[in-house]
Formats: structure tokens, C-alpha cells, sequence
């Protein structure tokens, strides 16, 4: 599967949205919503949304993970809630085999 490298050089840009990818990674296929996705890799809530879907100039939304095709966002009940999508699985499958090499360099 292609992967488009300016997916690679936003993640290697932010070790949030690569932490955010490993979480949502291994609850796979269940959705997660936004403070309980903050909680769980502890971060702010507000930085957690940034890395989502965008906010403001902090957080540019071109980079963000929903607009890169990695995370979708499932609607129910009124709440939005954030799974994985099949891109972002293989994304993540990707960053995993080069753990070990860039863990050489560290």
C-alpha cells in the first residue's frame, strides 16, 4: 500500500498525533471519544482536538489526522466519537517496523 510521505513528515512533526495513532491502534475497531482519548494518553483535551481535526494556528488543519485519512470521525447520538480508519492502520503498521531502526539512533 502507498503511503503519502507528507502523512510521514506530519507525524514525525508530532509525537502527539503518533501517540494518538498508537492508542486508537490498539482499541481497534472501537471508537474513542475525545476526553476519554486525552485521558488515556495524557494530554489536554484542546491539544488532542488540534492534532484531530485542526485548531486555529496552533494546530494546522491540513495536518491534522482526520484530514490526512487516518482517523474518521463516527457521529451517534449527538456525540462524535474517533476510530481508526484502515489507512491509518497500515500507517501505524508502517511506523512500527521503523521503531526499531530509528531506536538505534537514540
Amino acid at each position: 500500500m502507498f503511503i503519502d510521505p507528507f502523512v510521514l513528515r506530519s507525524l514525525n512533526r508530532s509525537e502527539l498525533r503518533k501517540k494518538i495513532l498508537m492508542y486508537l491502534n490498539e482499541i481497534y475497531p472501537s471508537p474513542t471519544y475525545l476526553s476519554e482519548l486525552a485521558r488515556a494518553i495524557k494530554s489536554d483535551p484542546s491539544n488532542v482536538k488540534g492534532a484531530l481535526i485542526g485548531l486555529g494556528n496552533r494546530y494546522n488543519g491540513h495536518s491534522s489526522l482526520v484530514s490526512l485519512g487516518l482517523v474518521e470521525v463516527v457521529e451517534k447520538d449527538g456525540f462524535k466519537y474517533y476510530r481508526l480508519t484502515e489507512y491509518g492502520k497500515q500507517v501505524v503498521k508502517l511506523l512500527k517496523s521503523y521503531q526499531p531502526y530509528y531506536s538505534r539512533y537514540t
